[in-house]
């Protein structure tokens, strides 16, 4: 039924998505003023993350003890950086001492190739982790019986992940697709847009030779890193919907997808989905909104590689007047780039 729903929502707004067609000289002129502002946004999203570790056939889960971090998007033109970590003023944060201590880093791109390629670029980093299967992976090893409690640490365990995402925009150009990518961009408009992107991502998991548990620290001389790819095709639309100076965006985009552990014979192909919502308020001068991320991948095996099951952002933001000599030398770069 949920499905029902959610592709009658997709098919029919784009039979009323141009209820709010706005001037193509106002668009313009819009657009030519943008290239003097600079947007920023500052917010705080929700993380619901795992990683894999494969022992004996078997998939064990290692999570970070994090859930809030806190996550800016800076833009100037085409120039739209995003970087987040996780805030030490709140408690929010490792506040399991069980798991022990977690610290967040991202660092991202988003820029159009042309006016129909659009190119992602991110860098995460995960330092300190724990062992979610603590309990199952000791009675594998010690028996049925073994019911002690506390979770394994690895405190100098860093997830680092390279991703990338190239798409193709089969309907609309980056002057409709610029507000899916983050709030910096105002919805000028109501918009429906198509694309095929292939996404890549590449995982290294290292520096696991270092064990807490339950107040013991083992050290383990060798430890080599492990590594995994994953490269998914994904095609599907979006939609937005503007009325007045509020709007809504919807993206949903199945996915074909082959994983792989180097070194390993271990490896998939399978099917899943990506999906994106916001909604918020936009006035030019000010903004804020809410949104929520979903990957569903239909795999048994699905911690053997980094996944994000979902995540929840929510930010405020302002733009303002960039500095003149920032303008004259972006002008040249522009031309260059004509």
């Amino acid at each position: 039924m949920k499905i029902s729903v959610l592709l009658f929502l997709f098919y029919f707004f784009p039979l009323i998505s141009f209820a709010q067609e706005i001037n193509k000289n106002d668009e313009a002129r819009y657009l030519e003023e943008d290239k003097k502002k600079i947007s920023v946004v500052g917010g705080l999203s929700y993380l619901h993350n795992s990683f894999g570790l494969l022992y004996e056939n078997k998939i064990y889960r290692l999570r970070p003890n994090d859930a809030f971090y806190t996550e800016f998007f800076l833009r100037y033109r085409w120039l739209d950086v995003s970087f987040s970590f996780a805030p030490k003023l709140t408690n929010i944060n490792n506040d399991d001492p069980e798991k022990g201590k977690t610290k967040y880093f991202n660092f991202g791109f988003t820029f159009f190739l042309s006016p129909k390629i659009r190119q992602y670029l991110y860098f995460s980093q995960v330092k300190g982790l724990y062992f979610q299967d603590t309990k199952e992976f000791l009675q594998m090893l010690y028996g049925s019986d073994y019911n002690e409690e506390g979770y394994l640490q690895f405190p100098d365990a860093k997830y680092r992940s390279f991703k990338g995402e190239t798409s193709y925009l089969w309907i609309g150009n980056k002057s409709d697709y610029r507000s899916f990518n983050n709030m910096t961009y105002q919805p000028l408009k109501d918009v429906f847009v198509v694309s095929t992107g292939l996404f890549y991502q590449y995982n290294i998991l290292s520096d696991m030779n270092k064990t807490i548990y339950q107040g013991n620290t083992f050290t383990e001389i060798q430890n080599s890193p492990s590594k995994d790819i994953r490269i998914a095709l994904r095609s599907g639309g979006g939609i937005q919907k503007k009325i007045k100076n509020w709007y809504a965006i919807l993206e949903v985009y199945p996915e074909i997808y082959y994983a792989k552990l180097i070194g390993e014979d271990f490896h998939e192909f399978n099917i899943g989905g990506y999906s994106n919502g916001r909604i918020g308020y936009d006035n030019g001068k000010c903004f804020f909104g809410a949104g929520a991320q979903l990957n569903l991948i239909n795999s048994s095996n699905e911690n053997f590689y980094s996944a994000t099951q979902w995540l929840f952002r929510a930010g405020i933001g302002f733009r303002l007047n960039s500095p003149t000599f920032v303008n004259k030398n972006f002008d040249k770069i522009d031309n260059i780039l004509k």
